[in-house]
């Protein structure tokens, strides 16, 4: 009996652990020699470490734009896992902004109540928590069906092109309104956030870099950044160091599906800032 108790609870952390679990995309370097292989790491953990192989049968869209070049699908072949990452392999075309983006596949996590409120902290949705308890809730199971959609933005050589303000298309996707890869410390950057392929007003942003990200001891999130976008969809942060950039958002609704109680889509974009 005592084991059987035991695996539950073992089950439910990890359960927790792994719903908790944010989506990104780095490279070593975002900046990239024209016409040279290099490898592209899925992070299935926080920003600073991936946690756990992202399944490639969970991927149903990867997409590649070389710049000016066409959207393409890389082959399964150039797919590899080393160190609790998802790697691809890439060859660049010619100098210009590229971008890679990879979708998945919803899958179902099912929640105590006392797990879903850690969830829920965990991805900054601290009104879904009110809502809940303001609806009597809050003691209630939940089933939740849930799918990510990441993008990073790289450069390869020295010339600047259009190709980062491509729309892959994603049920929840970030679209830079200049080229990052044009930015200085000190300067601003404007970043809309889509679903659905309009622009999401009043949906909470979160963006942060190198070191700067994971949860407080209070779990309050350490992001430099928490805003909300305008009518436009559009948040606006100023770069405040070179490194490693991040936006995230997660978008939560309560569900029609019979089997489940909340949808969650989530987006990130990823890219590197030198000056």
């Amino acid at each position: 009996m005592k084991q059987k108790i035991l695996l539950s609870l073992i089950a439910l952390i990890s359960l927790v652990v792994l719903s908790s679990h944010d989506l990104y995309i780095k490279l070593k370097s975002f900046y990239l020699e024209p016409n040279s292989e290099t490898l592209i790491y899925v992070y299935n953990g926080t920003f600073g470490k991936s946690e756990a192989i992202l399944a490639r049968n969970r991927m149903v869209d990867v997409s590649l734009i070389n710049p000016g070049k066409k959207k393409v699908h890389p082959d399964k072949s150039l797919w590899f896992e080393e160190n609790n990452q998802t790697v691809l392999k890439i060859t660049t075309g010619k100098a210009g902004t590229g971008v890679l983006g990879v979708s998945t596949l919803p899958r179902i996590n099912e929640f105590t109540a006392e797990s879903f409120i850690s969830n829920m902290k965990h991805e900054g949705l601290l009104d879904v928590l009110e809502a809940r308890k303001k609806s009597g809730e809050d003691s209630n199971s939940v089933r939740k069906k849930y799918s990510k959609h990441v993008k990073a933005i790289f450069q390869v050589g020295n010339k600047q092109t259009d190709d980062y303000k491509t729309v892959l298309g994603y049920p929840i996707e970030f679209v830079p309104m200049s080229n990052p890869y044009t930015l200085k410390v000190g300067d601003d950057l404007a970043m809309k956030l889509l679903i659905d392929g309009k622009p999401a007003e009043g949906e909470m942003v979160y963006a942060s870099y190198n070191n700067h990200f994971g949860h407080n001891k209070d779990g309050s999130l350490r992001d430099a950044y928490k805003l909300l976008t305008n009518s436009e969809g559009i948040v606006t942060v100023k770069v405040r160091t070179t490194g490693y950039w991040y936006f995230r958002s997660v978008n939560l609704v309560k569900s029609t599906l019979k089997d489940a109680d909340y949808v969650s889509i989530s987006a990130a974009l990823t890219f590197e800032v030198r000056e």
